[in-house]
């Protein structure tokens, strides 16, 4: 069968198998097909399964998907991106994804991440880099590099990620593909950490796709909820825009935004600059950084948590936004983690205020354009350490505080996002939008991205086959 199939929406997979018209084994052969001629290329796999798909008659009828080697499949190596011979093998499934299997899905393979997903680029000793593929020097971004890179190829019609501070939007901006966040606490956190652990706060599993209808259908089965056909309702949508509330984004990111604007400025869609002052507030940075510290560093070894602050002193300087915070947190001082709780409801509260006669929000996933991969200064373990700046018109920024300035507010808020592909930069690489929703409001926000998604033009990289 044609590798063609490959290239086809997963919507469009399972329909095509509901009427009969396509065989699974013949889907499964051309994804296994796509990947012998691509992965090599990309690097986008930890490993595929030999196991037979089995038609059915549930929701997704066999549909061939993949999920990041930091979750859970019963029976199945899991490798958390580390360099060992020997990986579990879990007896449980996480939750998030069982709810795929029970709908009839079967996962015929694992995507790379960094080590314990604590990156923004992905690579790792025993795999190695997963690449960008829209130009193979560059970056596909992290910790779900592998998921965003395989869906964008072909290589997957689907692929379960997780999100802590960026890690699926990140990687779907950069490979111009689709993922969705859901609001925090809508999808069971179980089954993304070692040893059955679970964060109370961020950590939010949710799909990669390659449309909005995909995305629907994904948040169908996670949720129970049906997406509502698409209506002529109109939208008003809140941008960013005054650059003195906000953090700085190179040149090219905001050409591409601006083309966007004004491809996205319909009957239907009414695009306006927005206040978003309570976003970017310096106390948002500082309380996610104490909560997620806290949490991440109650899964250390005091030994290691404390040697990773003394250590990471001169990486924290060149990130007062994010490494500052999070180690400030790894003090796991429970009187100020509970005050970092009470003021995250607090800024909550005043961020949905300021947007409150808005429908969404449209803000950019990350202030720096894809860049060719670069390696840390130091690795410790997986503890990465980057000594590398970003001029952003002509503001000097370094890694971390870059590459988590738009994402790390929108996680504290806790609200659903759908990430959506804007358009290409001056290197011919994609750059996505955050598109910030409602508490709960995954629905609506994923009406409102179809019906933006149909306003833009669609990516396609040289990978996907014709």
């Amino acid at each position: 069968m044609s590798q063609s199939l490959a290239s086809l929406h997963a919507t469009r997979i399972v329909a095509r198998l509901s009427s009969g018209e396509l065989a699974l084994n013949d889907v499964v052969a051309a994804l296994r097909s796509q990947h012998q001629a691509v992965n090599g290329d990309i690097n986008a796999f930890e490993f595929t399964t030999d196991q037979d798909c089995q038609a059915n008659t549930s929701p997704l009828k066999g549909l061939p998907i993949t999920v990041k080697d930091q979750i859970t499949v019963a029976g199945m190596p899991l490798g958390y991106g580390l360099d060992r011979a020997a990986r579990k093998i879990p007896q449980d499934t996480a939750p998030v994804v069982q709810r795929f299997l029970d709908a009839g899905a079967h996962v015929w393979g694992k995507t790379t991440l960094p080590p314990y997903a604590m990156d923004f680029q992905t690579f790792n000793k025993r795999i190695g880099i997963t690449r960008n593929p829209w130009n193979t020097s560059y970056t596909a971004g992290g910790s779900s590099g592998g998921g965003a890179a395989a869906v964008a190829t072909g290589m997957s019609y689907l692929d379960i990620g997780a999100d802590l501070s960026g890690s699926l939007r990140l990687p779907a901006a950069y490979c111009g593909v689709y993922s969705l966040m859901p609001t925090d606490h809508a999808a069971q956190p179980q089954g993304l950490l070692p040893n059955g652990a679970v964060l109370d706060n961020f950590a939010r599993p949710g799909p990669i796709a390659r449309s909005v209808d995909d995305l629907a259908l994904a948040w169908s089965v996670m949720s129970g909820q049906s997406t509502p056909e698409t209506t002529e309702t109109s939208f008003q949508i809140g941008l960013w825009g005054a650059p003195e509330n906000t953090p700085p984004v190179c040149a090219e990111t905001t050409a591409v935004f601006k083309t966007a604007i004004e491809q996205l400025t319909t009957d239907n869609l009414s695009l306006l600059n927005a206040d978003l002052s309570a976003l970017f507030n310096p106390d948002v940075y500082a309380c996610f950084g104490e909560i997620m510290g806290y949490e991440t560093g109650g899964l250390m070894p005091a030994p290691i948590r404390i040697l990773a602050r003394l250590t990471g002193k001169s990486a924290a300087l060149r990130s007062p936004n994010f490494l500052k915070h999070v180690h400030t947190g790894y003090r796991r001082d429970k009187k100020h983690y509970l005050q970092a709780l009470a003021s995250r409801k607090s800024l909550q509260a005043t961020f949905e205020s300021s947007w409150a006669k808005l429908d969404a929000l449209l803000i950019p996933v990350c202030g720096v354009q894809p860049f060719a991969h670069q390696m840390p200064h130091t690795d410790r373990g997986g503890l990465r350490d980057y000594k590398s700046m970003f001029d952003l018109c002509g503001t000097r920024v370094g890694y971390f505080d870059a590459l988590t300035a738009f994402t790390v507010p929108v996680s504290l808020m806790g609200n659903p996002v759908v990430t959506i592909p804007l358009g290409l930069d001056n290197n011919g690489l994609p750059v996505g939008g955050q598109l910030i929703g409602r508490h709960g409001g995954e629905l609506a926000l994923l009406q409102l991205a179809a019906k933006m998604a149909s306003v833009l033009p669609g990516l396609r990289n040289s990978y996907l086959p014709a």
